[in-house]
């Protein structure tokens, strides 16, 4: 019986150790695509599009050369999934700091800094125990020329067994001063697969 026991047990162990899992790229289009979600490769394709559409727009970057200080504002999630957005802006955002035209700020956010440190460390100012000379004085902060916002939309239709899932990704730049958004973008990934006609 404790054979039994121990082999049924390693059996066990054996099935869970098993697998088949194994790398996929999904800027090929490659890995678990379903209906009811945004997957990894519909967030690559997005953004990828985006980019480029972005990137190619030469009266955003600045005439004297430098480069241009974008905030991300509000990506709006109007899809029925719980999802991070910066799934979608963190690709788009390293797009814009590696292609020199743009540098992104961590200081400023409708709720506000991204990154609180910047922040934080003013109240560094004047204290005895820092070198003042390495500290952040008043009037040193970049205020953002650009706010990239957007929405994500979720359209979903069936017939019978067959569902179908339309997400709308869209992006606008504006330009601080003038509040008027210099470039707009939209991308859409549509999906349809059928249900199993058994249900576990």
């Amino acid at each position: 019986m404790k054979h039994l026991v121990l082999a049924t047990a390693a059996l066990l162990l054996c099935v869970g150790c098993s697998t088949s899992a194994r790398y996929v790229n999904p800027h090929a289009g490659q890995g678990v695509t379903t209906v009811g979600d945004i997957n990894t490769q519909d967030w690559g394709t997005a953004a990828d599009q985006m980019i480029q559409s972005l990137l190619r727009r030469e009266d955003l970057a600045a005439a004297d050369g430098r480069r241009m200080v974008v905030m991300v504002g509000r990506i709006r999630n109007a899809t029925g999934t719980r999802i991070d957005t910066d799934l979608l802006t963190k690709k788009i955002r390293v797009a814009l700091l590696n292609s020199g035209k743009f540098v992104i700020t961590t200081a400023v956010g409708l709720d506000g800094p991204e990154d609180p440190a910047s922040m934080a460390l003013t109240e560094l100012r004047e204290s005895e125990e820092f070198d003042q000379s390495t500290v952040a004085g008043k009037g040193e902060k970049i205020a953002p020329d650009y706010s990239l916002s957007g929405k994500i939309i979720e359209l979903n239709a069936r017939s019978g067994r067959t569902r179908q899932a339309t997400y709308t990704f869209q992006l606008s730049m504006t330009d601080i001063r003038t509040g008027l958004a210099f470039w707009e973008d939209e991308r859409e990934i549509t999906k349809m697969g059928r249900r199993p006609s058994v249900s576990w």
